[in-house]
């Protein structure tokens, strides 16, 4: 009978759904979090900061106490001061800061916990600005270096930004305090070139206007002071004149009129300082001089300030920003809160599935950094809460399935300590129980379930092996289990019975092949000769699943890729060259799960480079998105689920549906990457919304700029470019992922091309190494397979061409002359009638079923329109781009087009094209994540693609 579990059913077939196997066991029994009544946080955070030295530190104030406690796993992505802050009822946005930077923070109040969004970072770097906002958006505006008016906005719901010109302020300026509440945010004072102004900018979020409203002047001109308030009026804090001062004034909202209430002064006088809070109370926090944690509380209903030293902060520093789930007259009633993020767990015992990530910790120079990857995203973050409890590097690493043990090292002096990482908190504590017999760098790490051992190291070498219990943290040598000869810089893996410690060195320059395998029931170890390495190396990593480890990387002499397998059944090993790593390196670390390993970093570098070995094919290759947060080497790593452990998941949904053909809707996106200043980012444009973010999934295989890309309803394909390369990335746009696809290589490596096609194939032409090309290359979806046609090949060698066309025919056009390929014969012809209005280079194209449209060159910024059914070209100035540009890039879908990027000056515009009006204007909310220049573009809805296309659909009875 078919499989029902998990369906809707009548008592009278419990019997018969037993019999058949189709029951339920109640270890398979998952519960998923469901949405709730959430209560608002009653706290403010207060993040970043100089003291002197640049802060990362987060610091949760809770209002009801008025305490003050840092909370590490909410600490900032990276450390800087002078940045902004704002949020909304559930997480705050953190922007900016000296460096300068564009990196945007989200702390989530319910975790305490930080991560980078990415989509959200500010369209500029910058440093001493200020921000605001609503429930729904935050409103970034103003700093240094450049007396910036620019005014970001980030919607909260998608963790994305865009510029919103229309609410920049009135002057350029600097160091300034905002607050506001549900619909207009202030913006007051700061200092512009070379003098402070006196002056306050009103943000109407409904319009996203700006507006200077004089009567609503502070009572004196200052800056790098700070702001919050409630739904009635803002108070404005502190600050330098000259002299610093302690002022207090209260902005009354219904009247759009300020004045200072002495009573509210600050108990001392200070400037940058941070300040939110709820709706009764303003916190004031930090500043200069000093450094101070000075907290000041501000009662609203009394216009009182009162320092409050048990809600000091935990950490004396200035130019820090705070954020609160209440403040800016954000509402404090509870609210539908969304299923969390959290995983299932287990109806029987509350357990959740194991973790499927690994931990990079230490590394050189010293650092305490850990960061941790996601293998289901192939992405990597750091996780400061999980930082090492000392900076230091040469250490080892394993654990079982809830904790990671992080042993030895150098501080720069040499180390004993064991750190605890617990997966589920991303934190980390020092266990001194579990401390390493000796002081030792160097050594290598592999354990099962219930123990870890750490062998081998320096200064000796030494053959000592330490076994960690993890019930109890404890550690006691075992002389049994020491390895064969004297050893360090060695690399370890295994499986649940036994462990591989492989490799190494026993003096300068002197290098192993060796392979010693430690037997964990016994705690005994034999060497096992036909498992040594296929070459003698040193400072190389292993990791692997129940079946073999790969040891990978080295030196040997000299840095190597090599991967070698051990397959444990035979105890034998293999070098699996398509494993071999994608670049020579030494001085890394790996860990992984039960289908693929992770080798991150090393030297020559030190790099961030991560690489994933796919064990069911042997194969490695590089993965961009799950790249180290800093490069560093001789680093060590650990996951839930390497080695082996067991790994506890629930049961795949049933049933499984049945499906029939069917149409499905096309993405109604574009995909811009490569390009001179970000030469793998990929960014996606939602056509519905304007809007563009970076998909780090995407990220293209090499470094690359000056290329082509184009595409079907399902994938987009970039190849060639420089450094000149034949290289084909397919991005897959259902999962935003890529993958390089050899077979669909160019038929010579070239750069300055183009590319177009239709629903089957796309055509790659022109180009230029030495020389320019005429070939065009032909791109087979169906197989991915590429194939010269030189029946197509361009009349004349052509680079620095554009393309588009529909799905019958392709057009190239460069210069001042048009070739039509015909895609049915894969023959090429010139079209005189379709000749671009001025001879120009290096422009871009796209279109719809109708006509194509190519725009810009160098360096003008006309747009004409070619009209295919009479192979006929006509400029159409209304649809010119808004800056003249070239090396930009265009796709779109069958209403518009979209013109992206481009030089020089390097830009990260977007112009949209409405093909029914031959119009163009420019939409800064899909400019590029980055500005940058000789990138290439695809779509599922460009030149003339269906909307929709055949794909299996579920029935649904």
């Amino acid at each position: 009978m078919a499989n029902v579990r998990g369906g809707v059913f009548t008592l009278r077939t419990l019997s018969r759904l037993k019999k058949d196997e189709n029951w339920f066991a109640l270890s398979d029994v998952w519960i998923a979090p469901s949405p709730f009544m959430a209560t608002v946080p009653n706290t403010g955070y207060f993040g970043g900061g100089r003291s002197p030295g640049y802060r990362s530190t987060m610091d949760k104030v809770t209002f009801t106490s008025d305490t003050t406690a840092a909370v590490p796993g909410a600490a900032l992505s990276s450390a800087r001061y002078g940045l902004a802050a704002t949020g909304s009822s559930t997480a705050g946005y953190f922007g900016g800061g000296n460096g300068p930077h564009s990196t945007m923070d989200k702390v989530t109040y319910s975790s305490d916990t930080t991560a980078a969004v990415p989509g959200a970072n500010l369209s500029v770097a910058r440093y001493d600005f200020a921000a605001t906002g609503n429930s729904t958006n935050g409103y970034f505006g103003g700093g240094l270096p450049g007396f910036f008016t620019t005014m970001d906005k980030v919607t909260y719901s998608t963790d994305t930004r865009v510029a919103v010109p229309g609410a920049n302020l009135i002057v350029g300026k600097y160091g300034m305090a905002a607050t506001g509440n549900s619909t207009n945010g202030y913006f007051a004072n700061g200092g512009a070139s070379g003098f402070v102004t006196a002056r306050m900018d009103k943000i109407t979020y409904s319009s996203d206007t700006t507006v200077a409203i004089p009567g609503g002047v502070l009572s004196s001109a200052r800056y790098m002071f700070a702001a919050t308030g409630n739904s009635t009026n803002g108070y404005f804090g502190g600050g330098y004149t000259g002299p610093v001062v302690a002022t207090m004034d209260k902005f009354t909202y219904s009247s759009d009129t300020s004045a200072a209430v002495p009573g509210a002064a600050l108990s001392s006088a200070r400037y940058q300082l941070a300040a939110t809070g709820n709706s009764t109370n303003g916190y004031f926090g930090g500043g200069s001089p000093g450094p101070t944690a000075q907290m000041d509380k501000v009662t609203y209903s009394s216009d009182t300030t009162a320092a409050v030293p048990g809600a000091n902060l935990s950490v004396a520093r200035y130019a820090l920003a705070a954020s609160s789930a209440r403040a800016n007259a954000l509402p404090s009633t509870p609210f539908l809160s969304p299923a969390p993020s959290s995983p299932s767990v287990r109806y029987s015992d509350g357990s959740p599935p194991t973790p499927n990530t690994g931990y990079f910790g230490g590394g050189n120079p010293p650092v305490a950094t850990m960061d941790k990857v996601t293998y289901s995203s192939d992405t990597t973050a750091a996780v400061p809460g999980a930082n090492l409890s000392v900076a230091r590097s040469q250490l080892a690493a394993t654990g079982n399935s809830t904790n990671g043990y992080f042993g030895g090292g150098l501080t720069p002096s040499l180390s004993s300590t064991m750190d605890k990482v617990t997966y589920a908190s991303d934190t980390t504590a020092a266990v001194p129980g579990a401390a390493l017999s000796a002081a030792t760098y160097q050594l290598a790490a592999t354990g099962n379930l219930t123990a870890g051992y750490f062998g081998g190291g320096g200064p000796g070498p030494k053959t000592t092996m330490d076994k960690i219990t993890y019930s109890s943290d404890t550690r006691a040598a075992v002389p049994g289990a020491a390895l064969s000869v004297p050893n360090r810089a060695l690399g370890a893996t295994g499986n649940s019975t036994a462990g591989y410690f492989g490799g190494g060195a026993d003096g300068p320059g002197i290098v192993k092949t060796t392979m010693d395998k430690v037997t964990y029931s016994t705690d005994t170890r034999t060497t096992v000769p036909g498992a040594s390495l296929s070459v003698a190396r040193s400072f190389l990593a292993a990791t692997g699943n129940s079946t073999a480890g790969y040891f990978g990387g080295g030196w040997g002499p000299g840095v190597r890729s090599t991967m070698d397998k051990v397959t444990y059944s035979s105890d034998t090993t293999a070098a699996v060259p398509g494993a071999n790593l994608s670049s020579t390196r030494e001085g890394l670390a790996a860990t992984g799960n039960s289908t693929a390993g992770y080798f991150g970093g090393g030297d020559p570098g030190p790099v961030a480079t991560m690489d994933k070995v796919t064990y069911s094919s042997d194969t490695t290759a590089a993965v961009p998105g799950a790249a180290l947060s800093a490069g560093r080497n001789v680093l060590a790593a650990s996951s839930a689920r390497a080695n082996a452990l067991p790994a506890l998941d629930p049961p795949a949904s049933t049933p499984t549906p049945v499906t029939s053909p069917g149409l499905a809707p096309a993405p109604n996106t574009g995909y811009f990457g490569g390009g001179g200043g970000a030469p793998t980012k990929m960014d996606k444009v939602t056509y519905s919304t304007d809007t563009t973010a970076a998909v780090p999934s995407a990220n293209l295989s090499v470094d690359r700029y000056v290329f082509a890309a184009t595409g079907n309803s399902t994938a987009g394909y970039f190849g060639g470019g420089l450094p000149n390369t034949a290289t084909m990335d397919k991005v897959t746009y259902s999962s935003d992922t890529r993958a390089a696809v050899p077979g669909a290589n160019l038929s010579a490596a070239r750069s300055d091309l183009t590319a177009t096609g239709n629903s089957t194939a796309g055509y790659f032409g022109g180009g230029y190494t030495t020389a320019a090309f005429s070939t065009m290359d032909k791109v087979t979806y169906s197989s991915d397979t590429t194939a010269a046609v030189p029946g197509a090949n361009l009349i004349t060698a052509r680079n620095g061409l554009a393309a588009t066309g529909n799905s019958t025919n392709g057009y190239f056009g460069v210069g001042a002359t048009m070739n039509k390929v015909t895609y049915s014969s894969d023959t090429t012809a010139a079209v005189p009638g379709a000749a671009l209005s001025s001879a120009r280079y290096y422009l871009a194209a796209t279109g719809n079923s109708t006509a194509g449209y190519f725009g810009g060159g160098q360096t003008v910024s006309t747009m004409d329109k070619v009209t295919y059914a009479s192979d006929t070209t006509a400029a159409v100035p209304g649809a010119n781009i808004s800056v003249a540009r070239f090396y930009l890039s265009a796709t779109g879908n069958s209403t518009n087009g979209y013109f992206g990027g481009g030089g020089f000056p390097v830009v990260a515009t977007m112009d949209k094209v409405t093909y029914s009006s031959d119009t163009t204007a420019a939409v800064p909310g899909a400019n590029l994540s980055v500005a940058r220049y000789g990138l290439a573009a695809s779509s599922a809805r460009a030149n003339g693609l269906p909307s929709t296309y055949s794909a299996p659909v579920p029935n649904i009875v």
